[in-house]
């Protein structure tokens, strides 16, 4: 019986010392933490190219970042319109006045010249290279990372050779002794009054250099009744557009703050300005018919 008794107990310890749990060890004090993997990003989706219909107004768009030196996000631009227009030749223009020594494309040879009030980097440009859209070059040919800055007085060097004297309308040097007296000449006919267009082109300079837009642009717009030179109407396209982002922003914030006559009267304004634009109708529809549900409601 005694040992009946032995053998349970020593059977019963056996089991109880097989099912106690393994103890676990610390690792060592010098072990190395084990490494975290972490998942690889996702890399963001590259935008679509844009297609030949939006390239031209994209790669204008373009000139105006260029205008006011922001040449990364204007260059990311560029190489989007060519992804969908490879054959644009306004973005090919820019984009090589981005990436090309403009001491290479313009040469060595130049000459100084007086910014004129009012008068733009793109306007001298036009005048002297032929291309109103050469202004980013000429500006980098000058080291001026903002070209818009260009303001009246400022000196900057023309590439090509100096014109004969007197052809850029410069002030006559002041000398010691007076000049010897002329001999009479026939009386000049009096200078022509300016036209109503030329009148409207120097008050539509004035007002866009001030940020006067709405102004600018009617000015443009009158004078474009006259002669209007391509750069002219170039600007005034411009501007058109700008003031079409301009009132578009302003009515979809107007929307946010439900103020639904203002985002009216803003989407009017783009409607006016861009007679075509679908957004806008869609959206002052949607603003008129929420002001008609919550006067029902009142």
């Amino acid at each position: 019986m005694f040992s009946t008794r032995l053998i349970l107990l020593c059977a019963t310890a056996a089991l109880l010392a097989a099912c106690a749990p393994t103890p676990v060890r610390p690792p060592p004090a010098n072990a190395p933490e084990p490494v975290k993997v972490e998942p690889p990003l996702t890399p963001a989706a590259p935008p679509p190219p844009a297609t030949p219909q939006q390239a031209q107004k994209l790669a204008i768009a373009a000139a105006d970042l260029l205008e006011t030196g922001n040449e990364e996000q204007a260059k990311a631009e560029l190489q989007r319109v060519l992804a969908g227009d490879p054959n644009n030749k306004l973005a090919q223009n820019l984009l090589r006045q981005i990436t090309a020594d403009p001491v290479a494309v313009l040469g060595r040879e130049s000459f100084a010249y007086t910014v004129r009030p009012s008068e733009t980097l793109s306007r001298i440009a036009g005048r002297f290279l032929g291309d109103i859209y050469a202004f980013y070059i000429l500006a980098r040919y000058n080291d001026i990372k903002i070209p818009r800055q260009v303001s009246g007085g400022q000196v900057i060097r023309i590439p090509g050779k100096a014109p004969p004297p007197g052809t850029l309308d410069a002030e006559p040097r002041r000398t010691d002794k007076p000049a010897p007296a002329a001999p009479p000449s026939p009386a000049a006919p009096a200078a022509a009054e300016p036209s109503a267009a030329d009148k409207a082109l120097a008050t539509a300079d004035a007002a866009e250099k001030r940020g006067d837009l709405e102004r600018a642009y009617n000015d443009y717009r009158t004078a474009s009744g006259g002669d209007l030179s391509a750069e002219s109407q170039a600007r005034a396209d411009n501007l058109r557009r700008r003031l079409v982002q301009r009132y578009t922003v302003s009515a979809r914030s107007a929307f946010a703050k439900q103020d639904l006559d203002g985002a009216i009267r803003h989407w009017d304004r783009v409607m006016q300005l861009d007679p075509s634009n679908d957004t806008a109708r869609l959206e002052q529809q949607k603003a008129l018919a929420l002001k008609e549900k919550i006067k029902s409601l009142k």
